[in-house]
C-alpha cells in the first residue's frame, strides 16, 4: 500500500510555494555570507531526516555536504520487513550570482546504504543493499537579511548498486525484490526543499 501523496504532487506544492517567494526581501549583493546550515521539514512527513551545510569557498564556488536518514516503515509484504537507510551526499554547486541568493547548477555524489530485516516462512534473514549515485543538479537558493534561507533543488544521475542478503533463496529474493518495488525513494534523484540559516 503506498501513500496518497505522491512525490510529483509535493514537488508542484512546492514549486506554487517558492513562486510565490517575495525575492525583494533577500540578502544584499554586498553581504557576503559564506555558510549555510539547512534541513528539509517536508521529508519528515515521508520518515526521511536530511540536514546539510554548505560553505562558498569563493563568492561562485560551493562545496555540500548532506547526511540523510531514512526511517522506512514497514511494507505490506509476508516478510513483514523492518528497514531504514543512510546517505552522505557530496554536491558542488556553481553559483550564478556572486553568493549565495543565486541560481546554481553543480555535480554531486551520493553512498547510501539500505538494511533490513525480514522473516519469511520462519526463517529469519537480513539484507544490505549499498547504492552509489552521480549525477548533476540544478536549484535556487533565496537568502534573506535576516539569516533565513529558503534552497530548491532537483538533480538526476546514474546508480550503481548491490543487493547482499543472509539467506540466498527465492522466497528471501522475491521478500526483497518486492520491498524495493514498494518503497519510492530507491532511484536517482536528488531533491531538495529545505529552509536554514545563513552566515
Amino acid at each position: 500500500m503506498k501513500s496518497v501523496i505522491t512525490k510529483n504532487q509535493v514537488i508542484k506544492v512546492l514549486l506554487v510555494l517558492i513562486l510565490g517567494i517575495n525575492t525583494s526581501m533577500s540578502q544584499e549583493k554586498n553581504e557576503l555570507k559564506r555558510h549555510a546550515i539547512n534541513f528539509c521539514p517536508g521529508g519528515i512527513a515521508f520518515g526521511i531526516f536530511s540536514a546539510n551545510y554548505e560553505y562558498l569557498i569563493t563568492p561562485k564556488n560551493g562545496i555540500v555536504a548532506r547526511f540523510d536518514y531514512e526511517a522506512i516503515p514497514k511494507t505490506f509484504t509476508s516478510a513483514n520487513i523492518e528497514s531504514n537507510g543512510k546517505a552522505f551526499i557530496l554536491n558542488y554547486r556553481r553559483h550564478f550570482s556572486e553568493n549565495m541568493n543565486s541560481f546554481y547548477a553543480g555535480a554531486y555524489t551520493r553512498f547510501r546504504v539500505y538494511k533490513g530485516e525480514g522473516n519469511i516462512n520462519s526463517q529469519p534473514f537480513d539484507f544490505k543493499i549499498p547504492e552509489t549515485t552521480v549525477g548533476l543538479n540544478i536549484g535556487k537558493r533565496w537568502v534573506f537579511k535576516s539569516g533565513f534561507n529558503i534552497n530548491l533543488s532537483f538533480g538526476y544521475g546514474v546508480s550503481f548498486k548491490d543487493k547482499k542478503l543472509s539467506i540466498n533463496n527465492e522466497a528471501v529474493s522475491n521478500a526483497v525484490n518486492s520491498w524495493e518495488d514498494s518503497y519510492d525513494f530507491i532511484n536517482p534523484f536528488l531533491g531538495e526543499f529545505s529552509i536554514g540559516y545563513s552566515f
